[in-house]
């Protein structure tokens, strides 16, 4: 399974013009590919004004199919046009595997917590390990499913984890409940010590609100 997220940046004077133009396009793009897009903003991190257009996919056919559809919809090339209008800085996407967790369609989910990081030289076999194994200890500690993915675009051994959850409220309680657990943090300096890049800016936590 692979995670297909399409970032860019609403330009700044009319938000609410440009959510309401994005949230059309996100409509668009599920009539003509028949996938469950959604559509998220960034929210208490940097890059103020992000919007991603995120779908899960099985393999790499399915998003090739979407691909084509979109590129091929009247109503989806007509809605691409206020890209130029609504955005700043372009369009960037992105693709990750599936290494750990699953989706359930039965969630009702309103944001997302995602770390990023990327595996040290020589360590990505320990360190995919060890990130399944976060993981799984960080799922027991917030009561909350987390995925773990590997980058198949952008940096070289990049990884994520992708935590859910229903409300702010879960958001919170579930930050909170990692921030206070000693073992969680035993665990971080003794297990992701080496095996991911020692450089405070290949790691960053980021907090995004579902639009649609």
């Amino acid at each position: 399974m692979y995670l297909f997220v399409r970032s860019t940046r609403l330009a700044p004077g009319d938000p609410q013009e440009g959510v309401a133009w994005a949230v059309a396009q996100t409509e668009r793009a599920v009539k003509a590919t028949g996938l469950p897009i959604s559509l998220y903003a960034a929210t208490f991190s940097p890059g103020l004004g992000t919007i991603s257009w995120s779908t899960f996919v099985p393999d790499l056919a399915t998003l090739e199919a979407a691909g084509d559809a979109l590129v091929a919809d009247a109503d989806v090339q007509k809605g691409s046009e206020g890209f130029a209008k609504h955005t700043v800085g372009g369009i960037d996407d992105g693709l990750a595997q599936v290494i750990h967790g699953e989706v359930d369609p039965n969630r009702v989910i309103n944001y997302v917590t995602v770390v990023n990081s990327v595996c040290a030289g020589g360590q990505i076999a320990k360190a995919m390990a060890v990130g399944v194994d976060l993981a799984i200890a960080g799922e027991k500690i917030t009561d909350h499913p987390t995925m773990f993915l590997a980058g198949v675009t952008g940096p070289y051994g990049a990884v994520s984890w992708v935590t859910g959850f229903e409300d702010i409220r879960a958001l919170e309680q579930g930050n909170l409940a990692l921030q206070q657990d000693p073992a969680w943090v035993e665990k971080i300096d003794k297990d992701a010590a080496d095996v991911f890049a020692d450089d405070p800016a290949a790691t960053s936590q980021l907090i995004f609100r579902r639009l649609v």
